[in-house]
């Protein structure tokens, strides 16, 4: 027996597809730019086309190895990041990727001058929100947080909650590396 306020079959059946937006918040990272630096090269994600060519130089490679713990990117997917990040392209408001579940892109859809950069999902089967806030944190520093909205169902949520707990630490801790001056 079925125990809902839904009248028609269909209506039940919508029960179980109910969708709700958890969000997942990285610690607090520290930029080695001003505010303002780090936010100039978050806002515009043309910047990051710079990615393509730290990948593909095998000194750069060799220093990004160095300085990722051992126990987060093996070589092996370090080599499989590479080969997704030479096939992204970008704009000044997007990021768009060809992925196993067809192209996807990250879309900037706010800013706050120096304070926050949101972005959303385009084309993905997964609605995902991601907010980088900044904060000036001292004279040449900045505090980065990173927060990662996802719209699952309860059973996908609790098949891939693991992984997507994971995902606004990762991504503070690049953005943190990449938005630095240096």
């Amino acid at each position: 027996m079925i125990i809902s306020n839904a009248s028609t079959k269909e209506e039940r059946g919508n029960y179980f597809s109910l969708k709700t937006m958890t969000k997942y918040t990285s610690e607090i990272y520290t930029v080695n730019a001003t505010q303002a630096q780090a936010y100039e090269r978050l806002a515009d994600l043309r910047r990051f086309e710079a990615l393509k060519a730290a990948f593909s130089d095998p000194e750069k490679m060799q220093y990004i190895l160095q300085n990722l713990p051992a126990d987060q990117v093996s070589p092996e997917k370090l080599a499989e990041i590479r080969e997704q990040v030479e096939k992204m392209q970008f704009t000044e408001d997007t990021i768009s990727a060809d992925t196993k579940m067809g192209p996807v892109s990250l879309a900037i859809v706010e800013r706050e001058p120096c304070k926050l950069v949101k972005l959303v999902t385009q084309n993905s089967p997964v609605n995902a929100t991601v907010w980088v806030q900044l904060v000036e944190k001292g004279t040449y520093q900045a505090a980065l947080k990173v927060t990662i909205g996802v719209e699952l169902n309860f059973f996908i949520r609790k098949m891939v909650e693991k992984h997507i707990k994971k995902a606004p630490d990762f991504l503070a801790q690049f953005l943190s590396q990449i938005l630095a001056v240096g």
